[in-house]
């Protein structure tokens, strides 16, 4: 290797000098957007979970409110059932005479997504026609 061709080597590899840590950095960082997403997602998937499960609590307890076997009225109890969970009552449509409620919880979820809405029914089995 003559001087020339060993002045240019030395010329390329200055070049490349310091890429390294701007390489490490832009996976971290990469890495870090990954995670964060990640936490995201399981946090919306862990609050759509939570709301079932409180719509369904609310559900059940309102319909033995409007069977007669809990005192209280049936939206009454599955509001504050739902709020207990920190989550809001949308909707409840009782029916005292069938014994049956139908609830629709709100839940809100971490900044870039809409509130979830979650429903459940519950209640006595439908009335068979007679025959």
């Amino acid at each position: 290797m003559n001087a020339h061709q060993k002045r240019q080597t030395d010329r390329n590899r200055s070049k490349d000098r310091g890429s390294t840590p701007v390489i490490a950095v832009s996976i971290m960082g990469i890495a870090a957007v990954l995670i964060a997403g990640l936490g995201l997602t399981g946090r919306v998937l862990l609050v759509s979970a939570r709301a079932d499960g409180s719509a369904d609590l609310a559900a059940l307890a309102a319909a033995d409110a409007a069977r007669g076997t809990q005192p209280g009225e049936p939206c009454d109890v599955a509001k504050k059932l739902i709020e207990a969970d920190g989550f809001t009552l949308d909707d409840c449509i009782a029916r005292p005479d069938l014994g049956r409620v139908k609830i629709t919880v709100k839940a809100k979820l971490p900044a870039p997504f809409p509130a979830v809405k979650r429903s459940a029914v519950a209640g006595g089995p439908q009335a068979r026609a007679a025959g």
